[in-house]
């Protein structure tokens, strides 16, 4: 395809688009906030998922349905928001079979009943290629909408979890021969085909009003941390020693001999939250959100001004220059 990547078409087809007086937020976040006529926000994202390029043909038909489900609710997360409303589309090849997609629509339906998320809607179609499209409405107190352009000069980076997992599942998911372990196997592959949109901990950050920027990661530390660089129009400091990475995704790399921080940059898919906080804010919302929710949250940066560029610490002290590396639809 003649054209410069996912980032730089959605730039050209949504440069002209006039917005209307409800919308707070358009084009270039995790979702679109829209003015309603109550007191609270509507969150609105939609998020596609196709056979051969966001799972392989032999995936589990309930996980596919469940994953499908899991990213867009993520995408409401990553604003501070709670997710209400879903309507399913769905791109059927002649030769599917009921059975497997009644597997798949289970899927959607279980993931979508454990986040309280009703189905209203949707559509079915033929196509050359199964694929799946979920639209997906939340909503959101105006206090509590986090977005990619409020980082600030000093504010310290924080994310949720551990880096890299989702992408080392993907390996072992195309490579079934190598020789790792069940339980480090299952571990990873479950973490690329079974995310966990981080729900409860958006809500203890959104609820805590200290948080000044967010984002999930769905392409990748380095990607997702640049998007919130120039939202905000702010540069970036990352420490790779202090990436926090899985005691699994430790293993399976020395077994592999790869460097973790590879797949913690620029692997994608961890859905885990990332997010800027004031520094004398950071350690006690990181405390707040592990007595919450019980999930560990770590600090792997700081943000400065614009000028100075965004760069990446090494493990040996040298500096490198933070490239967006990480996942784009248009160049697999």
């Amino acid at each position: 395809m003649a054209h410069s990547g996912e980032f730089g078409l959605i730039n050209k087809l949504t440069s002209s688009l006039i917005k209307s007086k409800y919308v707070i937020v358009g084009v270039g976040d995790d979702c679109a906030v829209i003015k309603s006529s109550g007191s609270r926000y509507i969150l609105a994202t939609v998020d596609a998922q196709v056979m051969g390029v966001h799972f392989l043909p032999g995936t589990p038909p309930e996980r596919i349905g469940r994953k499908a489900a899991a990213v867009s609710i993520s995408d409401i997360a990553a604003m501070g928001g709670t997710p209400k409303h879903c309507l399913v589309s769905l791109f059927l090849p002649k030769n599917i079979s009921d059975a497997y997609v009644e597997d798949v629509y289970r899927g959607i339906t279980r993931e979508c009943k454990t986040y309280s998320v009703g189905i209203v809607g949707g559509n079915i179609t033929r196509a050359p290629q199964f694929a799946i499209d979920i639209a997906l409405l939340g909503e959101a107190s105006p206090k509590n909408i986090l977005l990619r352009s409020g980082a600030e000069a000093g504010d310290k980076v924080l994310v949720t979890g551990s880096l890299g997992n989702a992408a080392a599942g993907l390996r072992l998911l195309q490579a079934p021969r190598a020789a790792i372990s069940g339980a480090i196997r299952d571990f990873l592959v479950a973490k690329q085909t079974s995310p966990t949109p981080r729900i409860s901990e958006s809500a203890a950050i959104a609820r805590a009003r200290k948080a000044t920027s967010m984002i999930d990661i769905s392409d990748g530390l380095a990607q997702d941390m640049l998007h919130i660089a120039e939202q905000s129009k702010v540069g970036v400091i990352l420490h790779e020693k202090r990436f926090p990475i899985s005691r699994e995704l430790k293993v399976f790399c020395k077994s592999m001999r790869k460097n973790p921080s590879v797949f913690a940059l620029a692997g994608g898919e961890d859905y885990e939250l990332l997010f800027t906080v004031p520094p004398e804010r950071a350690d006690s919302l990181a405390s707040r959100i592990k007595r919450k929710t019980g999930t560990e949250v770590t600090e792997i940066g700081e943000i400065t001004k614009k000028e100075k560029g965004n760069w990446l610490i090494l493990n040996n002290g040298r500096k490198m220059r933070l490239k967006p590396s990480g996942w784009d639809h248009l160049k697999i």
